[in-house]
């Protein structure tokens, strides 16, 4: 093979050219493949002592992030097939469009790394992979819609690291034989590859160098007990989460003396851990998320091995089923640097002891009962500290206005935490801080006088206020902050027009301000601005004028509340435009994280605070303001709607004869307008629906019948409209109108009724008061009052002696 001056075989050049000329590469990335000296070209390397291309390194960083910079190729060029050098090809993080995985690979006979994983391949992995002999890592992880059988795999007797995550194995069979004929294996990561059983034993375990075993998300819902791997006592990391396993944690566990890394999160495992763990001296992380361990946590961790204190730095028992108090003894934990109790019922008061873990960064108690106070000995030495989340406990932190916590957090939630009544001085030392929540802190404070400016700077992303007693305006930001994605200021007292900053808030998701005092136009920039949104509550405010032409536009937006407000005019036709509340569109991105959600169905109001369930739910609500018009037809577009509630309004005329197109629909309220006509019969063909509220409007004619509004046999849900008829309303519709006028007439002794007592309870209370008053001012009429009240007294304690002393007597001459 002929080589060029240029310190480069002419043939591998050329193969690497025709290679290139495979993708289409709008960043650039391959740039620099010009010239004669191909050894020089970025992620081409050649070997000093012989000049042949051995390593091929296209793989698009992790922290590129834009997909712009992935190689795209329809199909992979054969002709790097001509680099019988290549000892190690790595493809991974581009995009090969869903093309097969190129049998070709199979000739490279000197490779010995091969990585395709999250390269978007389609189809099953070629037979000839197994020609590799020599190959010892393997990573198809993330490659795509890929599946395999695996029976090429035991040919790869130099394998030393197997990585087919995401991969389709559903239809391999005896999967476990197979991967155990791999005798120098030591890392191996089948997670999330369909695989539904498992092999309790092998007649003989060859993999006697393993030290990497991942099977998480795989359903193979069987006991954890007597399985295969339990006697690999060389495995280091154990990583067997969502896969069903049930059971108590097996003794056999304590056997594997080399575990460093115990993953076992959401699974069905049930019991403390086995004393057997004591010989665990090398655990370093221990996880049991969402298991039932259904014990004490002292005794829990007195069970952790002694021998492994000095080195245990991850311990994740969130949702463990877990009772008692957290031990004093946690500070000699010393190499401690993740702690997650989250979501147990923990008690008492939290140890000083904790101050003393020097090295952590994590810390979740949050939904607990923790109480009593955290002062600044409980962050005595936690320089370290990035995350804390305290939520949901009756915990009260009392620092002193001039302490300076040793920590700079990233995110800190202390919901329901007592931190008032000044808004924390302690807080603008976090400059650094990108999710703050001190919702429901007892903070009464102003806004702008202790907010710290932060607050404006690009690094926040999330901020939540709410349920607060913060006033004043919100503070006009100086800087901008363009990675603000939530915001909530619910229930405070806070004021003043729509928030400007928000204005350079591209990023921004998620905005809460209700039940606060905003005044003013709700702007026509939201839509521009904030493109991204897709929750916006304004409810409970003083909004006023037209709800602007360009809110509509907001195509992300899956839940709009702007009731209880002073928005006035028509109901914008192009509502239709909100194309995440129709299937079409789809369910709404997930770029926000949980905050609560409430929703008022029947006057009830529902709260969510799931992510997941966030995002699903497709509500309009512009209740309670003085909107006029027609219900604009095209609402009946937005196909994926769940609630729409357009109550005590103004609004006239007939409902929509497709409203029958929301097919989706759970609530619908359109009480309290002058709404006419009949009710269209396509309300029967919701059959989601499970609040209705029509009334007190001018409806008239026969209520639709159907299966689902017979479910609903409220005659409440129509009171009010004297012109309606016919079931679950009493007036029959053959009756005419006679039928009609006794059931006004009813309807008004009902009222008159009800004004009857309300007018003798106000006489009551009014007389009362006036007495009240006068013996309260009077002196000689109270003196009168309290003579009277005590010959009362007497005459009615003489008259009960006397009936009681007649009583016994009866009895006696009875029983003589």
């Amino acid at each position: 093979m002929a080589i060029s001056s240029g310190g480069c075989f002419a043939r591998e050049r050329e193969a690497l050219i025709s290679f290139k000329q495979s993708f289409l590469d709008p960043a650039g990335r391959l740039s620099s493949w010009r010239g004669e000296d191909c050894c020089g070209w970025k992620g081409v390397t050649c070997s000093n002592r012989t000049g042949h291309v051995i390593k091929l390194d296209l793989r698009k960083g992790r922290s590129h992030g834009s997909k712009g910079i992935r190689l795209r190729g329809e199909k992979m060029s054969s002709s790097i097939a001509a680099l019988h050098h290549l000892r190690y090809l790595d493809l991974s993080f581009n995009n090969f469009n869903y093309t097969k995985i190129p049998s070709f690979l199979g000739t490279f006979n000197n490779l010995r790394h091969l990585k395709l994983s999250h390269a978007k391949f389609l189809g099953s992995v070629p037979s000839q992979l197994g020609n590799l002999s020599r190959l010892q890592s393997l990573d198809l992880s993330y490659g795509g819609k890929v599946s395999s059988d695996l029976s090429w795999l035991p040919r790869l007797s130099s394998l030393r690291s197997l990585d087919m995550r995401e991969l389709n194995l559903s239809s391999a069979r005896d999967w476990v034989h197979k991967v155990n004929m791999l005798r120098n294996l030591r890392i191996l990561c089948l997670a999330n590859c369909r695989l539904n059983n498992t092999v309790s034993s092998l007649s003989h375990a060859n993999l006697s160098n393993l030290e990497v075993l991942d099977l998480s998300y795989n359903k193979f819902n069987t006991s954890l007990q007597h399985n295969w791997f339990m006697c690999l006592t060389t495995i280091k990391m154990l990583l067997i989460s969502h896969c069903g396993w049930s059971g108590p944690i097996p003794d056999a566990l304590g056997n594997m003396s080399n575990l460093e890394n115990i993953d076992l999160r959401f699974n069905y495992l049930t019991g403390n851990i086995p004393a057997t763990l004591e010989k665990l001296c090398n655990l370093q992380q221990l996880s049991l998320v969402y298991n039932n361990i259904n014990d004490d946590l002292t005794n829990f961790m007195e069970r952790l091995p002694k021998c492994s204190w000095s080195k245990l730095c991850k311990l994740n028992l969130h949702r463990a089923n877990l009772t008692g108090q957290l031990p004093i003894w946690i500070g000699n934990l010393t190499s401690l640097s993740y702690l997650d109790l989250a979501r147990n019922m923990l008690s008492g008061h939290v140890p000083n002891g904790i101050g003393a873990l020097s090295n952590l960064t994590y810390l979740s108690l949050s939904l607990n009962n923790f109480s009593g106070v955290l002062s600044k000995e409980h962050f005595t030495s936690l320089v370290n500290l990035k995350f804390l989340n305290l939520t949901q406990n009756s915990l009260k932190l009392d620092f002193d206005e001039n302490w300076v916590p040793p920590f700079r957090l990233t995110e800190g939630n202390f919901g329901s935490c007592d931190m008032g009544p000044l808004f924390p001085a302690w807080l603008r030392f976090q400059t650094g801080i990108r999710k703050l929540n001190i919702s429901n802190t007892r903070i009464s404070d102003v806004l702008p006088r202790t907010i710290p400016a932060y607050i404006c700077h690009n690094r926040l992303v999330e901020i939540n206020l709410s349920n607060n007693q913060l006033d004043g305006d919100f503070p006009r930001c100086q800087d901008s902050n363009s990675s603000l994605s939530m915001l909530s200021l619910r229930n405070n007292n806070v004021s003043g027009e729509f928030p400007h900053f928000l204005q350079n808030a591209a990023r921004l998701t998620f905005l809460d301000l209700s039940y606060n005092k905003f005044h003013g136009r709700v702007p026509p920039w939201i839509a521009e601005k904030m493109p991204g949104l897709q929750v916006l509550i304004l409810r409970s405010n003083m909004f006023c004028g037209h709800l602007p032409e360009q809110l509509t536009t907001l195509v992300r937006v899956h839940f709009l509340d702007v009731a209880y407000n002073n928005i006035s005019g028509r109901i914008p036709s192009s509502l239709a435009g909100l194309r995440a509340m129709t299937h079409l569109f789809g369910r709404g991105d997930d770029n926000y994280s949980s905050d609560t959600i409430s929703m008022f169905v029947k006057d009830r109001e529902l709260t969510y605070n799931n992510k997941f369930m966030i995002k699903r739910i497709m509500l309009i609500d512009l209740s309670s303001n003085g909107l006029t018009g027609h219900i604009p037809k095209e609402l009946s577009l937005l196909t994926g709607l769940r609630s729409l509630n357009l109550s005590n309004n103004q609004i006239s005329g007939p409902i929509p004869d497709d409203i029958g197109a929301l097919s989706e629909l759970e609530s619908l309220d359109l009480s309290y307008n002058y709404l006419a006509g009949e009710i269209p019969p396509s309300l029967s063909d919701l059959t989601f629906l499970s609040c209705l509220n029509l009334s007190y409007n001018d409806l008239s004619g026969r209520i639709p019948s159907g299966q689902q509004l017979q479910t609903l046999n409220n005659q409440y849900m129509y009171i009010g409209n004297p012109g309606l008829c016919g079931p679950p309303l009493f007036n029959n519709c053959s009756t005419n109108k006679t039928g009609l006028y006794v059931h006004q007439e009813h309807e008004g002794t009902i009222y008159d009724k009800v004004f009857f007592y309300l007018s003798i309870s106000s006489g009551y209370l009014i007389g009362l008061w006036t007495v009240l008053c006068a013996l309260l001012f009077k002196k000689t009429w109270r003196i009168a009052y309290f003579w009277h009240s005590d010959q009362l007294y007497d005459k009615i304690y003489v008259q009960a002696a006397l009936r009681k002393a007649a009583i016994i007597r009866k009895f006696r001459n009875e029983e003589s």
